[in-house]
């Protein structure tokens, strides 16, 4: 696919406000001159994340259903005494999960408002981002643009403040006035923009009379309450709070799309029987005190082919079949080396896991392609550009080799995988797609001068240490399918490399 034609597809998909059909997208593609099959534009639909399949053959993208929704939140006192809020999480599920929360565009009295920086108490900060889930809270809120603290320079322990990205109470309010206890209610005004109107929904002060809106407002967490509940059983764990909430809304936008409606940070203080629990490495909104599960009702007819054909499906992209090329090209010119009549085969054999069968037109196909794109690399490869990141893709690529073989081996079809400790399964499946997309952006040439090298190779402490922890009692659920008779990979055993 070419990039002039991903960008059609990719503005479809962002732009595109009504249901519509796999029919309706198949002919826009071949109107735009998009050579494709119907069951590859199918394929995109159902792997989009702007894209909710409905029934019926019909479908909805992320700006249909959010496109001028009603949500709401509540500033803390911290906020209002500051005259400022900050946005974190609280325009999630509702605007681009693309578009980070200092880039948010808000609009008030029919203009844009301005953002600022104000220094902001890390208690506050750690609050407003808990909904991008634990291990990701701290990189969003140090990438913040205002922010000029690194995160590899606070190894030890976290500033009591930073400067953030805020935007003014007065500015959203008629009168210029905001007290504690008022609303902030927004409307998602274009979703592609990510632009948001806001208004300042005043509380009502006589603390004798019950208000309509607060009654309204517990009504509001009551039906968020068993929407999430209902969704746990049926949809499981989601890759993501930030999907799981997205369902949530889309499934139930007629309750929860009101004039007074709540927040989900105010949610989560105010219910007792959910709360953040642990997922491997990550953590998920789930019912207070459970375990969150890897393998349920919702996927366990499907998980045996899934958790294998989806993983490996991500080797193929392009960018990680690039960064095991350039690490070749690397080290060939380091060690003064000439390529021109290397043998691809044991790349090929490094790319995919040993349980990964190709036949001998496929390999001939692969290692045709590796070849091709290999002297297309070198042709243009710039060493003094690829040097700041040479060591840590090599690093990088040393993790995802060692966690794409532990992967296919679990894939096998011989294998039980429900016979699996489910957290480490969890943190096995999270690691891969950490290490994927770090792969995707360290071959990300346009942002290579900024790639923060200091940060991922902080990460990746934290990864590699993951990966031993968990290795062992998944190798040992292998090695035990293995005396009971099944051939699981070509090799004896899953070994981890000594670190280096």
């Amino acid at each position: 696919m070419t990039y002039k034609e991903n960008n059609i597809i990719e503005n479809y998909l962002l732009q595109q406000d009504k249901i519509f059909t796999s029919d309706d997208f198949y002919k826009f593609l071949k109107s735009e001159g998009v050579r494709m099959s119907m069951s590859d534009a199918i394929d995109i639909l159902h792997m989009s994340d702007y894209v909710f399949p409905l029934v019926n053959d019909e479908y909805i993208t992320r700006a249909g259903i959010f496109t001028g929704y009603v949500f709401s939140f509540k500033p803390s006192k911290e906020e209002v005494n500051k005259g400022v809020f900050l946005l974190g999480h609280r325009c999630m599920p509702f605007i681009n999960p693309e578009t980070a929360p200092d880039s948010i565009s808000v609009m008030a009295h029919g203009a844009i408002i301005k953002s600022s920086s104000a220094k902001i108490s890390m208690n506050l900060a750690m609050d407003t981002f808990s909904l991008y889930g634990e291990g990701y809270a701290i990189p969003y809120i140090f990438n913040d643009k205002k922010n000029k603290l690194s995160l590899s320079s606070v190894r030890y322990s976290m500033p009591t403040e930073m400067r953030l990205t805020v935007w003014p109470l007065d500015k959203i309010t008629e009168d210029g006035k905001f007290c504690y206890g008022d609303r902030v209610l927004c409307r998602v005004i274009n979703w592609e923009e990510s632009l948001v109107e806001m208004m300042r929904h005043p509380c009502q002060t006589d603390s004798l009379i019950v208000s309509n809106d607060a009654i309204e407002r517990e009504q509001w967490y009551s039906d968020f309450e068993n929407s999430l509940l209902a969704s746990f059983d049926k949809l499981g764990p989601m890759n993501s709070i930030e999907e799981q909430l997205a369902y949530i809304f889309l499934e139930n936008k007629i309750k929860l799309c009101t004039k007074n409606p709540g927040s989900v940070e105010e949610f989560l203080e105010h219910t007792t029987k959910i709360g953040f629990e642990p997922y491997g490495v990550e953590s998920r909104i789930w019912k207070k005190g459970e375990s969150v599960p890897y393998i349920g009702e919702w996927n366990k007819e499907s998980i045996k082919s899934d958790f294998i054909m989806s993983q490996i499906a991500m080797t193929f992209t392009p960018r990680v079949i690039d960064a095991y090329i350039e690490n070749l090209i690397y080290d060939n010119i380091k060690n003064k080396k000439d390529d021109s009549e290397h043998d691809f085969s044991d790349l090929v054999d490094l790319i995919f896991p040993s349980v990964f069968i190709m036949t001998q037109a496929e390999r001939r196909l692969v290692l045709l392609n590796i070849e091709k794109r290999h002297d297309i690399l070198k042709r243009n490869y710039n060493r003094f550009s690829d040097y700041p990141v040479a060591e840590i893709r090599k690093r990088i690529l040393k993790l995802f080799s060692q966690v794409n073989e532990l992967l296919g081996a679990i894939g096998h079809p011989s294998v039980k995988i429900e016979n699996f400790p489910q957290q480490e399964l969890a943190i096995l499946s999270q690691l891969y797609s950490h290490v994927v997309h770090l792969l995707e952006e360290v071959e990300n040439v346009f942002l290579r001068n900024h790639f923060p090298v200091d940060e991922v190779s902080l990460s990746l402490d934290g990864m590699e240490e993951t990966f031993e922890d968990i290795c062992v009692p998944l190798s040992c659920v292998l090695e035990s399918d293995r005396k009971n008779g099944f051939e699981i990979v070509k090799n004896d055993s899953i070994e981890l490399e000594d670190k280096k």
